[in-house]
């Protein structure tokens, strides 16, 4: 059985193209990325013309020149505060957006630590209270706030014991600035992790993480092998030895995942199951159970990326919008007995402040 000799052209064709790809991608190993980037923007260009389904109980409380202006002239009394306000302020906006039954309250602004320093808060009974203080409490009561964080500002225990929950809100942009993806999680690192960064200068971006270890990588060629169990914890005993501290788990998680804000958000009101999501980076998915048998799969790249849908600007008329002063300015209304003319717009509402 003779085979034909293949045709010259198709194969220099073949060959041709193949030799230019591997050029371009030599030459410049970003341009398979930016080729992705620039088709992306013109399919959100070409979605933009189209009138597209979005929900109906979406919020956002503007912290404008509007707000600043009146909280400095002393919209709460005086004296008037400036730009970085005390956490009494958040307490404030907290409480309102209670009494009008927000279903969720979601700070776009962090909290990297308390500050006794801020004036204090004269409760109705003449108490007085840190200012910290009153703003853990108004988020205790609400309870359905989530606190910003970052995997560079966690917010202080106070805090995040009186939330419910963390939503990361740190952004990664493309190398052209534009901001086209989020991450879907981060990972918060118990503190005997964090302490081995500080002592052996361990790399927890690029920890192996597997069902039965974490191996940590450490300059100079060495790695770090801390065992799991089959329920996934580890041993702190690993770390510190038998001597464990006061108030500390032997066993215990060696992370959680704080999830992006809007993430949590979603979770929120569709009930979705986030401390046992099914995390599948190789095959691009995370998928998302609820306990009313609702199931959402978000298509994500290897490192948990997914892309941004821009179809909603905070000027829409779809977007339920106020400013802060607005805010503030019912609450004080609220607590001084008033009742007429109160309004409700952030009822069953996903509220964000920022």
């Amino acid at each position: 059985m003779q085979f034909k000799r293949p045709k010259r052209a198709p194969v220099i064709l073949a060959l041709t193209v193949i030799a230019i790809v591997s050029g371009v991608r030599i030459w410049n190993p970003d341009f398979p990325d930016r080729l992705e980037r620039m088709t992306y923007d013109l399919r959100v260009r070409s979605a933009q013309k189209l009138s597209a389904p979005v929900s109906t109980n979406l919020a956002f409380v503007a912290m404008d020149d509007e707000s600043i202006k009146a909280v400095r002239h002393g919209l709460l009394g005086k004296p008037g505060f400036g730009l970085y306000w005390p956490r009494s302020v958040y307490g404030r906006m907290v409480e309102e957006l209670a009494a009008q039954n927000a279903r969720v309250i979601a700070f776009d602004v962090l909290f990297g630590e308390l500050r006794p320093d801020h004036p204090q808060v004269q409760m109705a009974e003449g108490t007085m209270m840190l200012s910290d203080d009153f703003f853990a409490l108004q988020m205790h009561q609400a309870s359905n706030v989530i606190t910003a964080y970052t995997p560079e500002v966690t917010p202080p225990d106070l805090f995040t014991t009186n939330s419910l929950a963390l939503g990361d809100i740190s952004t990664d942009k493309d190398s052209d600035g534009v901001l086209r993806r989020m991450k879907s999680f981060n990972l918060k690192w118990h503190p005997a992790f964090r302490s081995a960064v500080q002592q052996f200068g361990v790399d927890l971006a690029g920890a192996d993480i597997e069902p039965d270890k974490i191996v940590l990588l450490v300059p100079g060629g060495t790695n770090l092998t801390v065992k799991l169990d089959r329920d996934g914890n580890f041993d702190l005993a690993d770390f510190v030895g038998d001597d464990i501290p006061a108030g500390w788990k032997r066993y215990d998680k060696p992370y959680e995942r704080v999830w992006d804000l809007g993430v949590v958000m979603a979770a929120q009101q569709l009930k979705l199951d986030l401390a046992h999501a099914d995390v599948d980076l190789a095959h691009g998915r995370i998928t998302l159970q609820g306990t009313n048998g609702i199931v959402r799969r978000l298509p994500v790249d290897q490192d948990g990326f997914f892309y941004i849908n821009w179809l909603l600007p905070a000027s829409s008329t779809r977007l339920t919008e106020a400013s802060i002063a607005g805010v503030l300015a019912q609450d004080l209304r609220r607590l001084q007995g008033e009742t007429n003319g109160l309004s409700d717009e952030f009822r069953d509402k996903l509220v964000v402040i920022g």
